[in-house]
């Protein structure tokens, strides 16, 4: 979309790496505020208050946050730990199921020393695909 004639999204990786941005829906339309997830506790809070909303962008944010837990704890305690609690946050949404069971599926089976990464780069294909597909301009 278009805000103030530049183009965003409406979750995007921060510079770093090392969280997550997302605009707080619930502000929209008289205000613009940016919110940084960067817990998977924050990404389950920002999906249940309807901080994100659409079932493409609580799918983005539920990978977002598994890929999140996986950036200091890559055990399968903290796999189990960021699955439960994202379910949780939105039990009926189907695309955020969609994301977590695959995110599960993919970094299960890997050596936990592998995880973080292939959870980033799970995550930055899904999302650019899931957001292209459901995206329109908005001027």
């Amino acid at each position: 979309m278009k805000v103030f004639g530049k183009p965003m999204r409406t979750i995007w990786p921060t510079q770093d790496g090392e969280a997550v941005e997302i605009i707080d829906q619930t502000k929209l339309p008289f205000d613009l505020e940016i919110v940084c997830l960067e817990t998977v506790d924050e990404a389950a809070k920002a999906i249940f208050d309807m901080l994100v909303r659409g079932a493409p962008l609580i799918g983005a944010t539920a990978a977002y946050g598994m890929a999140l837990a996986m950036k200091n704890d890559t055990s399968d305690a903290s796999l189990d730990y960021a699955y439960k609690t994202l379910f949780k946050s939105r039990p009926t949404a189907v695309n955020l199921r969609w994301a977590i069971d695959d995110l599960k599926a993919l970094l299960a089976p890997l050596p936990t020393d592998a995880r973080n990464k292939a959870a980033w780069h799970r995550v930055s294909m899904n999302v650019v695909v899931q957001l292209a597909e459901n995206t329109f301009v908005i001027s």
